[in-house]
């Protein structure tokens, strides 16, 4: 029998990033997923239905499947800034990816503030509030995570090897995988200041 899982039971977490990791903007784009859970869009189910590539939600499903649900998903994407948590979620269930929704974080997104944060920052904030030695990876983009950049390709960073900058236009790719599922399971000290 399984044990059932809380809401704040510590799982491995991973910092999510949607344009360019998820949505490839190549038929619609996060204008358009606004303008559908407002009901602003001609045609919101198809908007809904189709605004993440298909290859990277495979991806990101089979992450989670090989995960066995055990996961925590924290929203870092500058969608959190015009997404309520519900429009979020409508957006993941109508897109296939009701695993993200069942597993968000309570605290499901990273800060946002005036002035904004570099990417960077605003996971560290996150971590220093909210982190309690789970293991985490980061999926950006080498666009919008340019902060991180330094991070991916520096092996002593204590984020090492627990940073994966998707291609712009491309977003995750079936060999990001392992790379991912390592992260999450390789063990990770606590980085936050709570005690």
């Amino acid at each position: 029998m399984h044990a059932t899982r809380g809401p704040h039971e510590p799982l491995p977490i991973v910092f999510l990033d949607i344009d360019d990791v998820l949505c490839l903007n190549d038929c619609y784009g996060g204008a358009d997923a606004l303008a559908a859970v407002r009901g602003q869009h001609s045609d919101a189910a198809t908007v809904l239905r189709r605004i993440f590539a298909r290859q990277p939600a495979r991806v990101l499903c089979s992450v989670h499947d090989a995960m066995q649900g055990r996961v925590r998903y924290v929203i870092s994407s500058s969608w959190r800034e015009v997404f309520s948590r519900a429009q979020i979620e409508r957006v993941f269930d109508a897109a296939g990816l009701g695993c993200v929704v069942s597993s968000l974080h309570p605290q499901w997104s990273t800060p946002v503030t005036q002035p904004r944060l570099t990417r960077v920052d605003e996971i560290a904030s996150w971590l220093r509030s909210h982190h309690r030695g789970e293991p985490f990876v980061v999926l950006d983009d080498d666009f919008s995570g340019g902060s991180l950049a330094a991070i991916a390709s520096d092996p002593s960073h204590p984020w090492a090897e627990r940073v994966l900058l998707c291609r712009v236009g491309v977003g995750l790719c079936e060999q990001h995988a392992d790379a991912i599922l390592a992260a999450l399971r390789r063990p990770c000290a606590a980085l936050s200041s709570r005690r």
